[in-house]
Order: structure tokens, then sequence, then C-alpha cells
């Protein structure tokens, strides 16, 4: 970014998820907070405060390289972000919540392609005619075995039939098997969406996004990052609920049977779900680099 600014090149910054940097509207990133109202909204003015402050920690840092490069200071840490030409979040506005966003912020939409390492041939879920329910935590370490193993033992109580992606953090021989839940290392998740009934998830954005966008209500435990922000965004919707990560298998499965009992999550999710494949298939996020 900052040789780009030297260079007088336009340069443009994606964000692969919700809106991250402070907004007036904008519960602080992180919080998992829902939009503040009347006293609440001095609680988020202090937490984006205090946050900045650790942030502008770095100030120094960025403000010396870019003496180097013949430009001026900064005044904040993400003030370097903020001068893009374009700021693109590859996200639906119908599932983030409003605020009053900077003039070169623009939403174009999710990209729900699998990825490269997602196995075709995988991701059956096992034999019977009972709901499916998908399990799929984060592809990064974020310490979840014990969180996946919780999940597995609340499945087999369930009359479900349950599939985990291990995802390529997990060793699926670290999770002990279950006669209804088939582990796997890896699936097209828009495949295996198809026939599921109830998704089980730390909340990441794309795994949130692409079940909503298959029109899956979702079961989210947060682990961090921006997760209890995004499962805080599925529950103003009605398209899911939220536990603890911690959660004991009787939790998850009772949040599992809840979720599937209830059709209005589901309609919720459908709902959701129309608009975000819309703003997916369109070319706004091309259309916005070109300009």
């Amino acid at each position: 970014m900052v040789a780009a600014e030297a260079a007088g090149l336009p340069y443009v910054v994606l964000m692969a998820n919700i809106y991250g940097l402070p907004a007036r509207g904008m519960p602080p990133f992180g919080t998992g907070g829902k939009p503040a109202a009347g006293l609440s909204r001095g609680r988020d003015k202090a937490i984006t405060a205090l946050v900045a402050r650790q942030w502008n920690n770095g100030l120094d840092r960025i403000n010396a390289l870019r003496k180097t490069f013949g430009l001026g200071p900064l005044d904040d840490f993400w003030d370097q972000v903020r001068r893009a030409n374009k700021i693109l979040l590859l996200t639906s506005p119908a599932f983030d919540f409003p605020a009053e966003m900077p003039d070169n912020v623009c939403y174009v939409g999710p990209v729900l392609d699998d990825p490269q390492w997602a196995v075709a041939d995988t991701g059956v879920p096992p034999p019977g005619d009972g709901p499916v329910v998908l399990v799929a935590m984060s592809t990064t370490p974020q310490d979840q075995v014990d969180c996946l193993q919780r999940v597995v033992d609340a499945l087999s109580a369930l009359p479900v039939r349950g599939i985990v992606t291990a995802g390529p953090a997990v060793d699926p021989k670290a999770l002990r098997p279950s006669r209804n839940v088939a582990i796997v290392e890896s699936a097209p998740h828009s495949e295996v969406l198809k026939c599921t009934d109830v998704v089980v998830t730390h909340g990441g954005h794309g795994t949130v996004i692409r079940s909503l966008a298959a029109g899956v209500p979702l079961v989210v435990m947060p682990q961090g990052r921006d997760q209890a922000d995004n499962a805080a965004r599925v529950e103003s919707r009605g398209a899911g609920v939220t536990i603890e990560s911690n959660a004991s298998p009787a939790t998850i499965g009772a949040a599992v049977k809840r979720v599937l009992e209830d059709p209005s999550y589901g309609q919720a999710a459908k709902r959701l779900g129309d608009s975000i494949r819309a703003d997916a298939a369109s070319d706004m996020l091309v259309r916005e680099l070109e300009r």
C-alpha cells in the first residue's frame, strides 16, 4: 500500500469478511456486539478508543516506512487502509450490519468457490434418512480438536446423520468416530450443503456465508477473530443460534435439535441466502476493480 501510494498508483484493499474498521453504527470488530442503542453507544465508543490505542502502538513504524518513500505521516494506524482508492467487502450487505461507511467502501458480494484442496469424491453422509448435520470448523489451527469431538459426541446421541470436514488444520484420526457421524479430511461444501439441514461451525465468514447461500441455518460456536461478529449477524437475522465454544455435548445437541425442529431458522436462512446468492452472482467485484 505504501509503495503504491508513493508511485502514484491506485490500490484496492479486499476485506474477505465484514467491515473491520471503526464506523459509526458498526459494533466494535471482534466483540460479537449488535448495533448499539442508548447507553451501549458509549460502551462501543470506549471499546473503539481502547482498541485504537493498541493498534497505534505500530504507528511509528508505519510512519518511518512512509518517510523512506517520501510520504507524510499518518495520524492513525488504519489510515493507510482508508487511503485506498477502494475498500471492497467480499460479503453481502444483507448479512452485515448497516453503518455509515466511508465513500470508498463498497460491498461486492462473497466468493463462494470451493477451495482447491476440497476433494470432490468425499463428503457422503452415513446411510439412513435422518437429517444431515455438517460440521465445519476453522481451516487454520484454533485448537479445535476438543470442540470437534464434543460436537461428534453430541450428534452421536441424536437421530441425525453427521459429516465432519476436518480441514487442513486437523488430522481426522485425532477424532473418535461415531456410527452416525462420518469424519473426512475435506469435502466440497457446495455439494454437501445441498443435502444438509443444519451446519455446526466456529463461525468463520466463509463457512457462514456459504451455508446461508445454500439456505441452511446454523449453530455457531465462535472461537475468536471475527467469528462472534458473524454469529451476532446470524442470530440477528434469525438464521441460527450461538452457543459457547466450550459447550457440553448436551448443550450442543440441544442447540442442533432446536434449529432442526423450528422451521423459522431455515426460513430465515433461505431469505438471507437469496440476497447472498444474488450478490455473489453479480460482477460487482470485477467492475469495481476495472473502474
